[in-house]
């Protein structure tokens, strides 16, 4: 009876051993798992709160967007300050820019007019600076081509956001010019001009042609333009049947800066503007 009492005693006491084994493996099981979950947790955390915008977080800025009514396209050749041509959908086409007119220096019929060689290098000066990349825009009021079927187009560099045709005018490289009816930047190429002609910049700018045109385009004979006057006689806008044609004398002649034959009365660069 003693002996089995023993027994049971040391049964006892082994059972107990391994259920206090079995409770210690669970609690430091639990406390392992709960620390290997902890860094994860916290680093969890952490992304979360660093992730989380704040007011001193800076704003980026905002990225120019190129207008829809914009074309690209390459500049192929500076021809001088108001044309160039240009490789578009493959081809490449002569571009008149609308809404200016620089002095002429590549006609062979005509003089190299007053400021028209200077004109020509700030061309092509400022499209190298701009690797020759455009953007195009048209005026539906201009029509598609001119009669030498140039496209008329107002050209545009940095993604679409400069206007090279008021930079011009701006700078006094160029005349605001309108052909026959009204175009969309008018206004501001008109307050342009004014602004740098008061301002005597450019082509403006006293004694920048001194009453004369250099040279006939591609020859080295010179010819003075204050002595075309006595040679072809006093002009006025009667003698003219377009405007067009009564422009192209007066920037031939000087334009605003000598308008000898005085057919720009108003003296806003654009000559007898009642002229179909």
């Amino acid at each position: 009876m003693n002996h089995f009492n023993t027994k049971l005693k040391f049964i006892s006491a082994g059972i107990v051993l391994v259920l206090f084994i079995i409770l210690i493996t669970g609690i430091f099981g639990r406390e392992t798992k709960t620390n290997d979950r902890k860094p994860a947790e916290v680093k969890s955390a952490k992304t979360e709160i660093s992730s989380f915008p704040t007011n001193d977080s800076p704003t980026p800025p905002p990225t120019s967007s190129i207008s829809n009514d914009k074309e690209f396209a390459q500049i192929v050749k500076v021809v001088d300050g108001d044309t160039i041509t240009v490789s578009l959908n493959g081809k490449n086409e002569t571009i008149r820019v609308i809404g200016i007119n620089t002095p002429e220096t590549v006609d062979p019929r005509k003089t190299v007019e007053c400021f028209g060689l200077e004109a020509s290098n700030k061309a092509k000066e400022y499209f190298k600076d701009k690797e020759y990349r455009v953007w195009l825009e048209e005026d539906k009021t201009q029509g598609g081509r001119d009669k030498y079927q140039r496209l008329l187009r107002y050209v545009f560099t940095d993604k679409g956001t400069q206007d090279y045709g008021l930079m011009m005018i701006s700078e006094g490289y160029a005349y605001e010019y309108t052909y026959s009816t009204p175009y969309k930047y008018q206004t501001s190429y008109r307050r342009a001009q004014g602004k740098a002609e008061s301002e005597k910049l450019g082509l403006w700018a006293d004694g920048a042609c001194n009453g004369s045109t250099s040279q006939v385009a591609g020859s080295s004979t010179s010819q003075v333009g204050s002595s075309s006057k006595a040679i072809e006689g006093d002009k006025d806008c009667k003698d003219f049947a377009t405007q067009k044609e009564a422009q192209d004398f007066f920037i031939s002649h000087g334009g605003p800066a000598s308008d000898s034959h005085k057919l720009d009365q108003d003296k806003d660069g654009v000559a007898c503007e009642s002229l179909p």
